[in-house]
């Protein structure tokens, strides 16, 4: 199970230019500390769409380096901030998030770039993307990413703000586990 929980979670990392992400619209690499705000932004306000207010812990933000078509690194890489929704999302409830973060990212203009019964992701005018994926044991994610200037680390900021929960086995345990009636 942890096994399935890592590969919906590090999915998105491992495409590295997905069709959310900024890379994918060809947009030049931006510096990482701008790009950082920028994620948080993105991140905290999709989240802050829900109504009602879910309960998250966020990763660390995470550096991959991009590869030309001769997987020379090109001196890019694509940072991106992952916050994982620990409040369980039923499975009648989830066309409901979904539909309130698409409508939160037309509003504001952006173009939405994913939509299915388990995923939505939109782009900004910047090309930074965004994404909300729901997995298959119903943990929801919000990632979102940028194509930077390659910081040379893969945690260029650090460790995640606060740990994440950690699972029996040690690894991080990313499962929702708080009730709430008006997602649960």
């Amino acid at each position: 199970m942890a096994g399935a929980v890592a590969a919906l979670l590090l999915g998105p990392v491992l495409a590295g230019c997905g069709s959310s992400g900024a890379a994918a619209g060809g947009g030049s690499a931006q510096a990482a500390d701008l790009a950082r705000g920028r994620l948080q932004e993105l991140v905290d306000g999709t989240t802050s769409a829900l109504t009602p207010a879910v309960r998250f812990a966020d990763d660390a933000f995470r550096a991959v380096p991009h590869e030309n078509a001769r997987r020379d690194n090109d001196g890019t890489a694509q940072l991106t901030l992952r916050r994982y929704v620990l409040t369980k999302v039923s499975e009648a409830n989830r066309p409901r998030l979904l539909e309130q973060v698409r409508a939160y990212w037309t509003g504001r203009g952006w173009t939405l770039t994913e939509s299915s019964a388990f995923a939505a992701g939109a782009r900004t005018s910047d090309g930074t993307g965004v994404t909300v994926t729901v997995g298959v044991p119903g943990n929801v994610t919000v990632a979102a990413t940028a194509r930077v200037k390659d910081p040379g680390a893969t945690e260029p900021f650090g460790p995640a703000p606060s740990p994440l929960p950690t699972g029996p086995d040690g690894g991080p345990d990313t499962l929702p586990r708080f009730t709430d009636p008006g997602w649960s």
